[in-house]
């Protein structure tokens, strides 16, 4: 039976404007009953403010919550996270909830999300909460000595892992794009990607000591290969916002550690506003760390990139085409890389709840991944096709546009990206309400799940 908390959307203006009226009349009501004795009017002096700093704190929350569209309904604030969640924080729970179980004929159709922490024993940090997504067929009756492949998550920031269980729905998304075969099974590791609450660590080991990137990198890959049945290859990374950032950072840097990174919303250059403040050891360290000035001045290191932007968001399409004009001017841009515009894409958890499927679907492809127009290659030098009509989404939005490196111009969006889009052909994909495909002729190593990733450079 569906819980109901209420007909007001956590993300409406109607709540901003209720709080706000309450907020008002909390204060109004304060400052006409201060009145008797001294001991009284501070008694309701230090009560009325005390309520009203709650409900300025809760107005604050609903307005970025309004911004970024975490939590649309009071179920999904309210209600349970996952039901495939199993609290692992002792080692005899995490043996408990990895030991196999006895399922009958047929596989499960639910995995397994484990509440844990990943120390942080190279790094020292003090790191808090993570998950690990075991896929049903991991603790199934026939794999118990199959390995996997793994997938390495990235999150927004401010923001935790748990972001991805609330606002994108991760756990979900991945059992049902695996139990129908469009996803190969994988391992997925949702670990604390910033772990400042005053400042974004733009995962780098910073100048006053907080080793992010050791932490992200060396701790957590060594924890999740002696814990679980990794297949030893080289890992994916997604992220999404600062999270992409990350991902593209890391893997671009780390050849040897990862083979694709999926980038939803992400940028490719070294932030130094106030949040990210006081990281960089020089103005080499912050190139460094920039995957745009990375990939222009190392040789390509064979890794495959999706990126996403949302169409309708100038910022966002205009960081996203910088990194794809990054990529293929400096020869990074692999057959398999995907560059996918969506049409009315923000920078918003809606936004990367649609794209996580298609992308982790082209990223690892199970048996019946999507066919034909979703995939279909094309010549880098053909002529564009023509513009179809925009097809919808059951969601009632338009699909996606993929536009590969070419000789003509596409048009991501009626809306105008920040910069000039650079020159490709282009296609257009109905086969899902997020991606579709287009690529060199060229084999992509995305064909087939048991290909081996390409040897880092």
């Amino acid at each position: 039976m569906t819980r109901r908390y209420g007909n007001v959307p956590l993300t409406s203006v109607r709540l901003l404007i209720v709080l706000g009226l309450v907020l008002l009349g909390v204060l109004a009501v304060t400052v006409r009953s201060v009145r008797g004795g001294r001991r009284r009017r501070k008694l309701k002096a230090g009560l009325g403010g005390l309520l009203a700093l709650s409900l300025v704190v809760a107005l604050g929350a609903a307005g970025v919550n309004r911004h970024f569209e975490l939590y649309r309904s009071w179920h999904d604030l309210l209600g349970p996270s996952s039901a495939d969640l199993v609290h692992a924080g002792s080692p005899d729970a995490l043996a408990k909830a990895t030991a196999p179980v006895s399922t009958g004929p047929g596989v499960p159709t639910h995995g397994t999300l484990l509440s844990l922490t990943i120390p942080a024993t190279t790094s020292g940090l003090d790191v808090g909460g993570a998950y690990v997504y075991l896929p049903p067929q991991y603790r199934a009756e026939g794999f118990a000595t199959a390995t996997f492949p793994v997938v390495q998550a990235f999150n927004g920031s401010p923001g935790e892992p748990v972001d991805w269980i609330n606002g994108i729905k991760a756990d979900s998304q991945l059992d049902a794009a695996i139990t129908s075969g469009r996803m190969a099974p994988a391992i997925v590791v949702f670990a604390p990607t910033n772990t400042s609450v005053l400042r974004s660590l733009e995962c780098t080991d910073t100048v006053d000591g907080l080793l992010d990137e050791t932490y992200l990198t060396t701790d957590v890959r060594s924890w999740v290969t002696s814990h679980f049945r990794t297949d030893g290859k080289r890992w994916t990374a997604i992220g999404y916002s600062t999270g992409a950032y990350c991902a593209l950072s890391l893997s671009f840097r780390h050849p040897t550690l990862y083979a694709k990174v999926v980038s939803l919303d992400g940028y490719g250059a070294a932030l130094t506003d106030r949040y990210a403040r006081g990281l960089w050891k020089s103005n080499q360290d912050k190139l460094d760390h920039s995957p745009n000035w990375w990939v222009a001045n190392h040789p390509p290191a064979g890794i495959d990139v999706y990126l996403l932007h949302g169409a309708s968001d100038r910022e966002d399409s205009g960081d996203a085409l910088a990194v794809w004009r990054a990529l293929t001017k400096s020869g990074w841009w692999t057959p398999a890389s995907r560059l996918v515009s969506d049409p009315q894409g923000r920078h918003v958890f809606p936004a990367w709840l649609r794209a996580f499927t298609p992308s982790m679907e082209w990223a690892l492809p199970g048996p019946t991944a999507p066919v034909g127009p979703a995939q279909q290659d094309v010549p880098r030098t053909a002529s564009p096709s023509p513009k179809p009509h925009p097809s919808r989404s059951p969601a009632g939005r338009q699909s996606p546009q993929v536009v590969v490196p070419g000789k003509t111009s596409p048009t991501p969006s009626a809306r105008p990206t920040a910069r000039p889009v650079p020159s490709t052909p282009s296609a257009s994909a109905a086969a899902s309400p997020i991606a579709g495909d287009a690529a060199s002729p060229a084999a992509s190593p995305a064909a087939s799940p048991a290909a081996d990733p390409p040897t880092a450079g």
